[in-house]
Parts: C-alpha cells; structure tokens; sequence
C-alpha cells in the first residue's frame, strides 16, 4: 500500500504526524454522540454515518495509504448518498428516482472530480458539485414559495462549506507561511456543516406530515 504525505502538516510516516488532522475528527464523533442522544432525530443512520466519518478520517491520518483512504471516502459517499434520498423523498420525489438521482450525483462528483483534480481546485474539485448542489437548493427553496421556510435553518450551510472547501483546497498553498496547513479547518467547519445538515433534514417534515419545521 502506498503511503501519502499529501497534506501540508504531514512530514514523515509516524502515527501522529499530523495531530491536527488527526484530533479534530472528534469533533465529527462527539457531534454524532449528540446526535444519537437527541431524541428528536428520528432516524439514526445518518449520525452513525456521521460517526464513521470521524473513524474513517483518524484512520487514515494516522496510517495514510490507499486502504485507509478508501474508508475514508466511504463514508463520506454513504453519508452523501443516504443524505440525499432522504432530503429528494421527503421533497416529494418517488423514491425510486431518489435512489437514482443520488446515485448520479455521486458519479457525477467522481466525473467532475476526475476531470478538474489537476486544475486549481486540486482534489477538492470531487467535492465541488456538492457546493453547486447545496446553493441550488437555497434557489429551489426561493422559488417554491412553499418551501421558503426552509431557507433560514439551511442557508448556513452552504456558507460554512464554502469556507471549509477553500481552507482545504489551499492546504499545500500556505505551507511556507503556516506549515499546519489548513485542512484541519476542514474537519473543524464541515463536523458543523454535517450537523447543521443532519438537524435541518429531520426539520422537514416526512411526506404524510404538515408541510412547516419541527
């Protein structure tokens, strides 16, 4: 297995060379811990999920090679993919489509991702239609005046992945002036952004419910 020395705090193949990288995943876990523990989250898949992000993220900035950062992506890929069926089932999509729509959108990620990860956006570019996808549904929320409820508890959320995504695209960028790196900035605001995410999804009522928040 090949190792990585890919992001800016990583200098050597020791355990804890990136301690930042490393420690911050907590805060994905201890955000999962809450999650489960309110009751008011009906379902628990997406916080367990949640849970695995963290796990599969210490892993592999612990011991980085292709195995661990294949767990890593995994669930993050899940996370997306449950994420989305849910959000596209209770918006009123058959839920067929919605398995197929969430599909899509992943190999569209992995197309997109492919074919721009030597431009500027570097590998942040698999994570780039996320960002179009989640200032898409601020506008779908606008247009739908039914669905503007919405806008207030969801708008944080595509700002504060605005600002992870940069921190992580410019990890390398400012290793001369911050040899840290910024990609710990990303574990920081995205265990936020997928928390925000979670609460506003069980903040949409199921389809057989009134339409307004919890």
């Amino acid at each position: 297995m090949q190792s990585s020395f890919y992001y800016c705090e990583r200098n050597s193949l020791h355990f804890l060379a990136e301690p930042l990288n490393f420690f911050t995943n907590l805060l994905f876990i201890a955000f999962s811990i809450l999650l489960l523990r309110n009751k008011k989250i009906s379902s628990k898949s997406l916080p367990l999920i949640l849970f695995g992000i963290g796990l599969g993220s210490m892993l592999f900035h612990s011991i980085p090679n292709n195995f661990t950062a294949f767990i890593d992506v995994f669930f993050i890929i899940l996370f997306i993919f449950f994420f989305l069926i849910q959000l596209y089932y209770k918006l009123k999509v058959n839920i067929y489509l919605s398995y197929i729509l969430s599909a899509l959108f992943i190999l569209s990620c992995y197309a997109f991702g492919n074919y721009f990860k030597y431009s500027i956006l570097k590998e942040s570019a698999y994570y780039f239609p996320i960002l179009l996808h989640l200032y898409f549904l601020i506008i779908f929320f606008f247009i739908f005046k039914k669905k503007r409820i919405y806008i207030k508890s969801f708008i944080l959320i595509p700002i504060l992945f605005s600002i992870s995504l940069y921190l992580r695209t410019v990890d390398f960028r400012y290793c001369n002036i911050f040899p840290l790196g910024t990609h710990f900035f990303w574990h920081i605001i995205n265990s936020i952004v997928l928390f925000l995410t979670i609460k506003f999804i069980h903040s949409i009522p199921n389809r057989a419910s009134p339409e307004k928040p919890s």
